[in-house]
């Protein structure tokens, strides 16, 4: 090995002992804040007085929850849409009171009137028919699941980090028998995934490691067509109104040195516009008209329509929200505040103007959103 080799070696393996310290660390100064935040009640489900609550019309809200223990489970909100909506602060738990979702919750999706609940840590995704949130069976034979996308009829892909975190790869799923088929290996720490024109493109963060490609891969035949270079720890990815993908990366910092992240535009597979942001932004969203995306950067919501030639310097909404996501039905934006990550958080609902409309309390560390 020569000389540059090996010191380009040694400065992967410093990044990769650096994201598993500052991991560590979070977990400590969450543990500490714990004192210093009070306990909001647990108030249940709102007003008991409209009857009961329909499943397939409202928000759902993604708990990861405590992760510090594999005995600590994440948990799923239902919120009704409406000014005076109710909600039920865990409905997975509500309607199947002898199971526990996984540890590190991570995402949901509906499919064909069935909630597929993905958990990180527990290595699987819970299945539950939507209309009485009952709990069908889990489908097992994952490696650290973080999102499904179903891509043909009663098939779906998963993207998972692999059992050490480093092995990237999608599972491809049979829904009718809940299994998985085989695996497409994929490059380190595939996150979201959208499909255009009969491929699925892969944003690829690097999970514990390091990674700046979204992977292009064709439905029918599972075969790796190209790979994107976009920038470091690409995890959101959005198609706007005119069918051009967006990516947003988190860049990076360590050892003192900063990397920033980008907003990137891609049409026909070539990056067409980019723009830096700040090291750390992420959860990258569009509006309903697919002409305006948002994201969170510098402990705010920023906006950035699709039209415009530079990246707004001024905060859209000024709260520091652990995510946000549009709701695709009324086009209000919807923040999840973590608090302190240790009690039950919050969603606050926003006009299209950014305007706050209501709060609704959630469980712990509200991380993701479903719009049904």
């Amino acid at each position: 090995m020569n000389e540059r080799s090996f010191s380009r070696t040694q400065t992967i393996f410093a990044m990769i002992i650096l994201k598993k310290i500052t991991f560590l660390l979070s977990l400590v100064v969450l543990a500490l804040a714990t004192s210093c935040v009070p306990q909001p009640l647990d108030d249940g489900e709102e007003d008991k007085e409209k009857g009961p609550l329909e499943f397939t019309d409202g928000i759902y809200v993604v708990n990861q929850g405590l992760t510090q223990n594999s005995d600590q489970f994440g948990s799923l909100t239902f919120v009704e849409r409406g000014e005076d909506g109710r909600s039920i602060r865990d409905v997975f738990l509500t309607n199947n009171p002898t199971r526990e979702l996984g540890n590190r919750t991570r995402s949901m999706h509906v499919h064909n009137g069935l909630g597929y609940i993905v958990s990180t840590n527990a290595n699987r995704i819970d299945v539950v028919r939507l209309e009485n949130f009952q709990y069908l069976g889990p489908i097992t034979g994952l490696k650290k699941p973080r999102f499904l996308l179903p891509v043909s009829p009663g098939i779906a892909w998963v993207s998972q980090w692999g059992a050490d975190g480093f092995e990237g790869s999608i599972a491809v799923v049979d829904l009718a028998t809940n299994t998985v088929l085989r695996t497409i290996p994929v490059r380190p720490g595939p996150e979201e995934m959208v499909i255009q024109n009969g491929n699925v493109y892969v944003a690829n963060s690097g999970g514990f490691l390091l990674d700046s490609v979204i992977t292009k891969i064709d439905i029918e035949s599972e075969e790796i067509l190209k790979e994107i270079e976009v920038g470091l720890q690409p995890q959101s990815i959005e198609i706007d109104v005119n069918r051009a993908l967006w990516v947003l990366t988190r860049g990076i910092q360590s050892f003192g040195e900063s990397r920033d992240g980008r907003l990137v535009q891609l049409s026909n597979d070539q990056i067409t516009r980019e723009f830096t942001v700040d090291q750390g932004a992420g959860n990258l969203t569009i509006n309903n008209a697919g002409d305006r995306l948002y994201y969170t950067m510098r402990g705010a919501v920023f906006a950035h329509p699709i039209a415009q030639s530079s990246i707004s310097l001024a905060s859209f909404i000024d709260f520091p929200y652990l995510t946000v996501a549009v709701d695709p039905r009324t086009d209000h934006i919807i923040g999840a505040d973590a608090r302190n990550f240790q009690v039950t958080g919050r969603i606050v609902i926003h006009s299209a103007a950014g305007e706050e409309l209501e709060e609704h309390t959630v469980g712990i560390v509200p991380i993701d959103f479903w719009f049904q």
